[in-house]
């Protein structure tokens, strides 16, 4: 099943729009897995299991892997094989921020869609849309644009004005996804810009947002799913993976995911 029919299926089944971000910091790990050896995945493997019935989506985020070097990236692997043996209905976004000339861009491809068999990933548009055509050459596939991203500094480039057009940089990277199927190119716009967010979703009504910055950055849910729409991915990472620090950790994630689900139920209703 590709990208775009798991997540219509998985949210229309849970009436939510939770993405459940996995970012397993090894600063914030709980004492009781500081001797394990493969500490990232069961961390990440547990809190998988425990926020499965809740997740619409998972976006594990690659970086705290492979900080690690070649034993990060086992560990991420092994993190995508379990969710897509033991939860094959839930699609899951590589968070890589990847994005480079067609014939790196190939191999990037490569790796996470047949190596990994991850559903989506997330790119830098900077290089343009020959560097975005390789991803999505197999159309079962999803790839999220960085637009506008939730950091305190996303001004400083994403919202600098084009002479030519009157448009900012965030507004034509919104407008370079149009060149592409709704079914497999998407937007990341950060929850801490409801107002830019609601505009850009008023101009593509029919892309997917995959919208981080809810939770531990601050903003709002009530006010970000008042202007996202359905066709969005509400990424929470660390006010759900690191609800407890102790041995509890992902009995602890599970309920903070059942909450944030149970609050999109009533706000979507």
């Amino acid at each position: 099943m590709d990208f775009y029919s798991k997540f219509v299926k998985r949210r229309e089944k849970l009436n939510s729009l939770l993405c459940v971000g996995i970012d397993p910091d090894v600063s914030k790990l709980p004492p009781s897995l500081e001797k394990v050896p493969d500490k990232l995945y069961v961390f990440s493997k547990e809190i998988v299991d425990a926020t499965a019935e809740y997740a619409v989506a998972y976006k594990p985020n690659i970086a705290f892997f492979e900080a690690f070097g070649s034993k990060g990236i086992e560990q991420f692997e092994k993190l995508i094989s379990h969710i897509k043996t033991n939860h094959p209905e839930i699609p899951i976004v590589a968070d890589a921020k990847r994005g480079d000339l067609d014939n790196t861009a190939r191999q990037y491809a490569k790796f996470f869609f047949k190596e990994l068999g991850v559903d989506s990933l997330t790119l830098s548009p900077y290089m343009g849309s020959d560097t975005i055509k390789p991803f999505i050459e197999d159309d079962s596939r999803m790839v999220f644009l960085l637009c506008l991203t939730s950091n305190p500094d996303s001004a400083e480039l994403q919202q600098k004005t084009f002479s030519e057009t009157g448009r900012t940089l965030y507004r034509e990277v919104a407008a370079l996804s149009e060149k592409f199927p709704a079914k497999n190119v998407g937007l990341v716009v950060g929850a801490t810009h409801p107002k830019e967010l609601l505009e850009i979703r008023k101009a593509h009504p029919d892309r997917i947002f995959l919208i981080p910055g809810y939770g531990a950055q601050g903003a709002s849910l009530e006010e970000v799913i008042a202007v996202c729409g359905k066709n969005s991915l509400i990424n929470s990472s660390r006010s759900i993976i690191f609800s407890s620090s102790r041995a509890d950790f992902a009995e602890a994630a599970g309920k903070a995911a059942a909450s944030v689900s149970e609050k999109m139920k009533k706000l979507l209703a």
